[in-house]
């Protein structure tokens, strides 16, 4: 086994993105590499006047197929494959080929021809890179002695090594490169079955085999406790959080990423009004709407101050300077303010920007979010097996041509909004979710809303009374959201005792009609949606 440095002589080198090829080739020139390249990089080098060879010249390689059959020949994958011992070396002469010690090659762009809706099927099937694939793959398997470069990235890292080397890299740095080449191949495979899949798939179905590929995005200083590593990855080929712009404040930890991610689509759907939510561990403490942002975050921090210390606040308007002054703790005043983690908005007047850096102690991490991810699906991993489902759309609003009424009172237009904006806001409470809320209707339009209790629990009359607990007083007069069926009647009776005069839930238990009875008791309204919200 050759575990000594491996001088480079001769480099191959086949690029689709030349971000940065020709700084690279010059400093294998400089260094006596003799270069050869194919079609498109062979032009690009030798207008940049480096010394190059073409391959398929010096190799006689004859290009097949229109093109599709370019580097797909023995001569050269014999180059890459030798090794160092007299027989093969004896098989290349025979060949009149010389070894080749590096290869420089990165793959079609499929992924994002295959994600351009314009892109028709023969485009994206002929951005199905064959050649680049195998010659990174032969490199890998003889890296005792080739060294394979499959990203721009690497380039300084290699040219490093050999200026340290006198032209010639480890056997540690060859297997390096050789495991990032394999995660290259397998990122590039996954890429192209999940493009053909999403564009030949039956509608309404799921992969039969789940492929997934993610880059390294930064560790975490640890995970949800001081004793768990933690990493945090960006899935390929996706929008996600991690190209969101944070403005100030300390490094995000793993829980950091774990509130952030859970907040986010709490406000979708709600794009026509400004609002605000406050967040804790991934649950709502509270949640509004108003005619500005600043009241819609007074609002929803007034459903439950003590919950939102060290929380998350997501707001989906420009935070000006009047809402800044609102958020955090603002040390030295009695008031009911507190220490908030993080703030997530779409965009922040630099006047806001001053007054949130500048409270408790410029740790707030501040986030300007640019939209929202693109990955498609909710996957859940539980002990080895992967749970997948289509990402809920909280945009797609409840079908209001489907709700019955099957109690005696009838809501009223303003009623009838709060229940239905309750229900929005109950599909993205963990199970079992209960939202005891009250708005302001003006106009025939629901021009304020806010929670006044938000609670999950094991059981739905648990969840209830937190809920009311949370409400007090404040219940009287409200309306109630529950993401599942009312079992018993229990829940009805203590929304009832509290004055809550109005509920919206999915329906369908054995126990429907005692019920809608027992809120007929009470003169209570009940609107049923006939599908449920589950949260987990």
């Amino acid at each position: 086994m050759a575990d000594e440095p491996v001088r480079i002589r001769n480099a191959l080198i086949s690029v689709a993105d030349k971000t940065g090829v020709v700084d690279f080739a010059r400093e294998l020139n400089g260094m006596g590499v003799t270069l050869l390249a194919t079609g498109g990089t062979h032009t690009a080098l030798k207008d940049a006047h480096l010394q190059v060879r073409s391959l398929q010249d010096d190799m006689n390689l004859p290009q097949a197929l229109s093109g599709r059959v370019k580097t797909l020949h023995s001569p050269l994958f014999g180059a890459i494959l030798a090794k160092r011992t007299p027989e093969h070396l004896a098989e290349l002469k025979a060949m009149k080929v010389d070894p080749i010690d590096m290869v420089v090659v990165n793959f079609y762009p499929f992924e994002r021809v295959a994600s351009d809706p314009k892109s028709d099927e023969e485009t994206v099937i002929e951005n199905i890179d064959i050649g680049g694939p195998s010659m990174v793959r032969a490199s890998v398997k003889n890296f005792r002695y080739v060294t394979v470069v499959p990203a721009p990235k690497l380039y300084s890292t290699v040219v490093a090594e050999m200026k340290t080397n006198d032209g010639a890299t480890t056997l540690a740095t060859r297997r390096r490169l050789a495991m990032e080449a394999v995660s290259t191949t397998a990122a590039y495979d996954t890429a192209i079955y999940n493009g053909l899949w999403r564009r030949f798939e039956t509608a309404g179905s799921l992969p039969g085999r789940f492929l997934l590929s993610a880059s390294k995005f930064q560790d975490a200083k640890y995970g949800e406790n001081p004793d768990q590593k933690a990493t945090i990855y960006s899935v390929d080929g996706t929008k996600n959080m991690t190209n969101w712009e944070q403005l100030a404040g300390d490094t995000l930890s793993f829980n950091n990423y774990l509130d952030i991610g859970s907040s986010y689509d709490i406000l979708e759907g709600f794009d026509d009004v400004p609002a605000a939510a406050t967040v804790k561990h991934g649950n709502i403490s509270g949640f509004a709407f108003a005619p500005s942002i600043a009241e819609a975050y007074e609002l929803a921090h007034a459903c439950d101050p003590e919950a939102d210390f060290g929380g998350t606040v997501i707001l989906n308007r420009e935070v000006d300077g009047e809402t800044a002054m609102l958020i955090g703790k603002n040390e030295g005043v009695t008031d009911s303010s507190v220490y908030t983690e993080i703030v997530i908005a779409p965009s922040y007047e630099a006047e806001a920007v001053e007054i949130l850096k500048s409270k408790q102690k410029k740790k707030m991490r501040i986030i300007r979010s640019t939209g929202r991810s693109t990955y498609p699906y909710d996957l859940k991993l539980i002990e080895g097996a992967v749970l997948l489902q289509d990402e809920v759309d909280y945009r797609d609003k409840l079908d209001q041509t489907k709700l019955t009424v099957p109690t005696k009172a009838k809501p009223e237009e303003a009623t009838m909004a709060k229940l239905v904006a309750a229900w929005e806001v109950v599909r993205r409470v963990h199970s079992n979710g209960i939202v005891i809320a009250d708005g302001k209707y003006d106009e025939q339009t629901l021009t304020h809303f806010w929670t006044l209790g938000v609670a999950s629990f094991r059981k739905r009359i648990g969840a209830v009374e937190i809920a009311l607990e949370n409400a007090g007083p404040r219940a009287r007069g409200t309306v109630c959201a529950s993401d599942g069926f009312f079992p018993f009647t229990d829940n009805i009776e203590a929304l009832g005792d509290a004055g809550v005069g109005a509920v919206i839930q999915p329906g369908g238990s054995v126990s429907d009609e005692p019920v809608v009875s027992s809120a007929d008791r009470y003169g209570m309204c009940m609107v049923m949606t006939h599908t449920r919200a589950f949260k987990h």
